[in-house]
């Protein structure tokens, strides 16, 4: 008898537990774009079927310099099978997830640090989620791919090779080596954050990590503030920047992935890469639009105008993780 009451309770808590999760469902948004007599804009169309739930949906328009398909992904391991970090394996599963509910067919792996030389491609992402040791000679190779058009994702303290360290308040290092400082980002102060455009426009999560970028000696590289800034008496501190390095990008997080701070840490570190990715943010030429239209659940219809022009990517997307929407595409300059 017992045992058929433990079968039955078994049963009841699967059924209750099917009964929660979340429906997965993509609602697709089409979008069509038509650029207006005399340049300078572009006209965005958009139709999207009815959700059971309310949303918001945003539509991103991102003026890039180079028009391509979403690219495969590395994520760069440290300790090297089988023993790969949290970090790793964290980001691994949730930037696959991300992208198999949108529908989309990238390729991501884990490759250990000594094999990485053999697998660098210029049409891939790389991203280094943990502090990493490599000799300078490989930091050199990884800084020179970077100038020939790679993109790499550095998150955290000690994850980029190609940085000076300040020893005794003096830079040692290589010359050509950058100069990017972190600093522990001390209590969160709504008040004194301020999101950038593209945190803004693509929704992006990792608003106060452990660690922070020092602004001033990111000016000093023509970095750009792609996450959130926060102001300090002692200087601003950046959560996330690009900086332009010859035909590439590099793109540093302060991180870490293991020591998440208001928000889980894997999982927005995971989506603000993903977003970054699909939005073509990761090669953009300015500043992105976008367009926030209200919560709803009915189907939704229409047009507007951006002042955009040239090679776009054009992204939708709801910033509610309950209601997965998703509508990418890309306009050529002619």
């Amino acid at each position: 008898m017992k045992r058929i009451m433990l079968l039955a309770s078994v049963g009841l808590v699967a059924l209750l537990v099917m009964a929660v999760q979340p429906t997965y469902s993509m609602l697709h948004v089409d979008l069509e774009v038509r650029k207006l007599e005399g340049g300078g804009a572009v006209e965005i169309g958009y139709s999207v079927g009815s959700s059971p739930h309310r949303y918001e949906m945003i539509i991103s328009v991102m003026p890039v310099d180079e028009l391509k398909d979403v690219p495969d992904i590395l994520i760069v391991g440290a300790g090297g099978r089988p023993g790969w970090s949290s970090a790793v394996t964290g980001l691994y599963d949730h930037i696959t997830a991300e992208l198999k509910i949108r529908g989309i067919a990238a390729s991501v792996e884990m490759v250990d640090i000594g094999d990485l030389g053999s697998e660098m491609d210029t049409n891939d992402v790389i991203i280094i989620a943990e502090a990493v040791d490599m000799d300078e000679e490989a930091a050199a190779d990884l800084m020179a791919w970077v100038m020939d058009g790679g993109r790499l994702i550095c998150v955290g303290p000690s994850s980029l090779p190609f940085c000076q360290k300040l020893v005794d308040k003096r830079w040692t290092g290589p010359d050509d080596f950058l100069r990017v400082k972190y600093q522990r980002l001390n209590g969160y102060r709504i008040d004194a954050v301020e999101a950038s455009t593209y945190a803004q426009a693509l929704s992006l999560r990792t608003s106060a990590p452990v660690w922070a970028l020092e602004k001033r000696y990111l000016d000093d590289l023509g970095a750009i503030t792609i996450g959130y800034l926060h102001h300090d008496e002692d200087g601003d501190l950046v959560t996330s920047a690009m900086v332009p390095l010859g035909e590439g990008r590099l793109i540093l997080f302060g991180g870490p992935v293991s020591q998440p701070s208001v928000v889980a840490g894997d999982a927005a570190i995971s989506w603000d890469i993903v977003q970054l990715i699909v939005s073509g943010a990761l090669w953009s030429t300015a500043e992105p639009e976008f367009t926030a239209f209200p919560l709803s659940a009915d189907a939704r219809a229409g047009t507007f105008i951006s002042s955009m022009d040239g090679d776009l990517v054009v992204l939708a997307y709801s910033p509610q993780s309950h209601v997965p929407l998703y509508g990418r595409t890309v306009v050529a300059a002619s």
